[in-house]
């Protein structure tokens, strides 16, 4: 793994991804294709100091674009991340999504077809992916997703996984939980957004009947070890999905409560009405990742929350006890 692609880089989890490779002296360069380097939604990367880290303007939606940037670097690994991950973003713009989701991985894939030298091709789906299929999800599920984010991962995933199954290509998809971290700056996410209302002596949103859900959450560090094993083991990885978990199943009113009482206060949980689609439980069952690779979840919930806690703090300028 010596010059690595990494699309959604700028993201949350991608950024994480990029920092953990230039740590890595045997990386000789990473790629961050962007539309957008100065992003909201993560670490800035521009504070990155390293002549290996090159960021560069554009989007896997342009065809002639990728190729582009295939012709004037050479990739032997690519974690392909880039997507529209917001649910209600994408419910709001299916065509977008869509376009971004499903048409931007085909051109990554299409252009990496027709070039030479690529050991490892990393596809990010998602446990959305599913739908709503008997818990805990496992790879051999259906994916049968519903809602327009769920159904752009289907595609997605089934999408890559073709790429193996016709063409050879060393292809392996993940499915994550939830994954949180103190690089998240996307606050319509729950844990972020709770953490930040908090800090500004808000009370916390909860849609209503959302608290009874049940999710699995993922530390983020976690997350970027998982996706690093997959590729560092691509010989038994590829053609395969994984799914990607911590083993801890929360509701979500039992995880605010969670962070409430690890943040000194007194504000109380506010209550709103939904107005898109949701499914309900989601958690999943990580056995195979870690039969394949050895890779299992370290971070325990509430050891994230504090790190996550105290992250958000820095930024928010003050610090919380646990």
């Amino acid at each position: 793994m010596q010059r690595v692609l990494v699309t959604g880089g700028t993201g949350f989890l991608g950024s994480s991804l990029v920092k953990r490779l230039l740590d890595n002296k045997e990386v000789e360069y990473v790629v961050v294709p962007t539309t957008n380097i100065k992003s909201k939604t993560s670490i800035d990367l521009m504070d990155i100091k390293s002549d290996r880290l090159n960021l560069i303007g554009g989007d896997v939606r342009d065809y002639d674009f990728v190729q582009r940037m295939f012709n004037e670097y050479e990739f032997d690994t690519i974690f392909h991340l880039g997507a529209m991950s917001e649910v209600r973003k994408c419910q709001s713009n299916a065509k977008l999504a869509y376009d971004t989701n499903i048409g931007g991985t085909i051109n990554l894939l299409e252009t990496a077809r027709m070039s030479e030298g690529i050991k490892a091709i990393i596809v990010s789906s998602s446990d959305k992916a599913y739908g709503r299929c008997e818990l805990p999800y496992t790879e051999e599920d259906p994916l049968d997703g519903k809602g327009i984010y769920e159904v752009s991962k289907s595609c997605q995933d089934l999408v890559a996984r073709s790429y193996f199954y016709n063409y050879d290509m060393p292809v392996s998809v993940t499915r994550c939980s939830n994954l949180y971290g103190g690089a998240d700056m996307n606050f319509s996410r729950i844990i972020p957004n709770t953490i930040r209302s908090v800090f500004n002596n808000k009370s916390p949103l909860i849609w209503t009947g959302a608290e009874h859900f049940i999710r699995e959450f993922l530390y983020v560090d976690d997350a970027v070890s998982a996706y690093l094993s997959i590729a560092e083991n691509i010989d038994i990885t590829k053609g395969n999905a994984y799914n990607i978990g911590s083993g801890e199943k929360i509701t979500i009113g039992k995880l605010v409560e969670k962070i409430l009482d690890k943040m000194p206060t007194d504000v109380k949980i506010e209550y709103r009405n939904r107005t898109f689609p949701e499914i309900s439980n989601q958690y999943l069952d990580s056995s195979k990742i870690k039969r394949d690779t050895g890779w299992e979840a370290e971070i325990k919930l509430d050891e994230g929350l504090l790190k996550t806690i105290e992250a958000y703090g820095s930024i928010f300028g003050r610090k919380e006890d646990g």
